[in-house]
This record gives C-alpha cells, sequence and structure tokens, in this order.
C-alpha cells in the first residue's frame, strides 16, 4: 500500500459549511469547507452506511440524516452514537416476533469511525490523499 494525492475539486466549488459529496478514486467522499479548513471522509454513515452529506453539518460535526449518529469531520471519530427514533426503538419489545428479531437485530448495529483523508489545496484545486494497492 502506498499513499497517493486524489484531485476532488477547484475550492471555490465549496461553499462555507455546506457538505458535498465526490466520487474520488471509486469511493464517495463528503467533503465540507469551514472558513480557511477543508475537511473529507467517507461519504457512509459508519452506522448503516447512509450518505453523510445529506445529514446536518454544524460546529464540526455531522449528524447523520438516518438515525441521528455523529461524526466530527477533523477525523471521522464518532461523536455520538446512531439514536433510533419510536418506532424503531420499540420494535425489539413487539409482539410480533418478526419485528422484535428485526428490532434486536438494528439496535446491536453498532456506530463505527468514518475514515477521514489528508486534505491539501495546491493552485486553488483541492485534494485529498488515500491509501491505494501498489
Amino acid at each position: 500500500m502506498k499513499n497517493q494525492k486524489f484531485r476532488v475539486c477547484h475550492v471555490d466549488e465549496l461553499e462555507h459549511d455546506q457538505p458535498r459529496c465526490y466520487r474520488v478514486n471509486g469511493r464517495d467522499i463528503f467533503i465540507v469547507r469551514h472558513w480557511a479548513e477543508i475537511y473529507a471522509l467517507d461519504n457512509r454513515c459508519g452506522h448503516m452506511g447512509v450518505a453523510m452529506h445529506r445529514g446536518e453539518y454544524t460546529d464540526g460535526l455531522i449528524v447523520c440524516a438516518l438515525h441521528g449518529a455523529a461524526y466530527d469531520v477533523t477525523n471521522g471519530a464518532v461523536e455520538w452514537d446512531a439514536i433510533l427514533p419510536p418506532p424503531m426503538s420499540e420494535y425489539s419489545s413487539s409482539d410480533n416476533p418478526r419485528i422484535r428479531q428485526f428490532g434486536e437485530l438494528t439496535e446491536a448495529v453498532e456506530t463505527l469511525p468514518v475514515q477521514s483523508y489528508p486534505v491539501s489545496v495546491e493552485n486553488d484545486e483541492v485534494f485529498i490523499t488515500m491509501r491505494v494497492e501498489e
């Protein structure tokens, strides 16, 4: 494995605090610009794989639109785990065995960190560094 830089976009394409998704080297990448800083993560929630750029970005966190898991955009760390809203949070106590099993399985899904990528800007072009096979 080696590190390789990939061009993502021109810096002017990124509006302040407006997440975007770009396809880079076969991966969907979440990109957000916060003033002079630009952050890049895999664009899939570490809970159930939902597109991160569809969530709410605020105060350095991206909150998943589906179950509310929050991630620190600087490093992809889990700020707080997913929250199952009603009626999903009530499924595990259902009298219906299939619904109860679905609820138990859903509650057991761990919220994992999201891969973050180093970002650099060269001549107003945004690049991320990814590990690739040689």
